[in-house]
């Protein structure tokens, strides 16, 4: 039996990209007798964890230093948060048997890798976004270096490992593992639902709504492509601090006839399925793309952004196309072309479904996790 410790205080929780990922990991990984024990101040993965009966404890840290303000109170509580965390180490360590200790956020990279490993643990570090000014600006950037020297860092894309090996991390100690997708669950749902109209050519998303995302390129652009594209239909798919000001937008370009926001939804591939285009517009951190793959499961064309980790999914011309991040022409040009050429549109999505579906399973995943938790 394997037992794994997570730890995680966010800045903020939302049920995301990383919050799935980790709720997949610990589903399939406790199939091969790996179990974890939570303690965490993140209600969203709490709530999953709870929902599931699996072992958690609520532990309230104050917020995850990324911002100035965090920052500048980090020095006044991280010592007792470090002895707080010393204790639950040693309870893991001794009463629950834990060898390994999973760290999703720098709170605990900074304050607990040291105490794990004089313990006698092994510390994994998992990394699901940009290196940014969270952390390229932040002065916890030097102790974040020094101790990544005692743990393994686990990455979802060469473009964060170059960017750790940037900041002066070992790439040795940098592990990629992609993530997993259960392809057999999109393959029942790649026929897109009964009574779709067929005078809709629908434009679609699945994102959080916040500027990073880039939705308001997006709506620019198809502003731009209606005038080829008349029956052009946009559906949006998530939610954010940026959706009322997003439907301000819309009805400012006189798109709000077109654009329909559908907030947070619990299985958005039933959504992704009658998209004739998938698009990612993001213009910053976008360490992987999930919902590319998820769209290309479906056999959906994609239009993304050329950044970051997304041209390890989307291959120019090859499994979709590629723009410059906030071009809103270029991404109407790119709409406008796919609209213009079905034939290629579909091909494209049947390639950039076989690529996927090679490199992304959730048994690969597993599989490299499991060996990781196994060493």
């Amino acid at each position: 039996m394997k037992n794994v410790l997570i730890l995680k205080f966010p800045y903020s929780s939302q049920y995301g990209g990383g919050e799935r990922h980790t709720v997949l990991l610990v589903e399939q990984l406790q199939k091969l007798d790996v179990h974890f024990f939570l303690v965490s101040s993140c209600p969203v993965l709490l709530a999953e964890f709870s929902r599931r009966r699996w072992p958690t404890q609520k532990l309230w840290l104050p917020r995850e230093p990324v911002s100035k303000i965090a920052l500048l109170l980090f020095p006044l509580w991280a010592w007792l948060a470090f002895f707080i965390l010393i204790g639950v180490l040693v309870r893991a360590r001794f009463t629950q048997g834990v060898r390994t200790v999973y760290c999703l956020s720098l709170t605990e990279k900074i304050l607990a890798t040291i105490p794990a490993r004089l313990l006698g643990l092994r510390v994994i570090w998992a990394e699901h976004v940009g290196f940014h000014r969270w952390l390229t600006k932040n002065p916890l950037r030097y102790f974040y270096r020094l101790f990544s020297k005692f743990a393994t860092i686990v990455v979802i894309s060469q473009a964060l490992q170059h960017q750790l090996v940037d900041l002066g991390v070992a790439k040795k100690n940098i592990t990629v593992i992609y993530n997993g997708f259960d392809f057999p669950y999109f393959t029942g749902l790649c026929q897109p639902a009964a009574g779709q109209k067929p005078d809709q050519y629908v434009v679609g998303t699945l994102c959080r709504l916040e500027k990073e995302k880039g939705v308001e390129v997006l709506l620019l652009a198809c502003q731009k492509a209606i005038e080829i594209i008349p029956y052009l239909r946009l559906i949006i798919v998530g939610e954010g601090g940026e959706r009322k000001r997003l439907e301000w937008l819309a009805k400012n370009l006189s798109l709000d006839r077109r654009v329909q926001f559908v907030g947070f939804q619990q299985e958005p591939a039933l959504w992704l399925r009658d998209f004739d285009v998938f698009v990612l517009p993001s213009v910053k951190r976008e360490s992987f793309g999930a919902s590319l793959v998820e769209a290309l499961a479906l056999e959906r064309p994609v239009v993304a952004s050329n950044l970051e980790g997304i041209p390890e999914i989307v291959k120019q011309n090859e499994t979709g196309l590629l723009v410059q991040p906030g071009n809103s022409e270029e991404l109407a040009q790119a709409l406008i072309y796919l609209y213009q050429h079905p034939e290629t549109a579909r091909q494209l999505a049947q390639r950039g479904r076989q690529y996927v579906e090679g490199q992304f399973t959730v048994e690969r995943m597993i599989s490299a996790f499991f060996r990781l938790f196994s060493e």
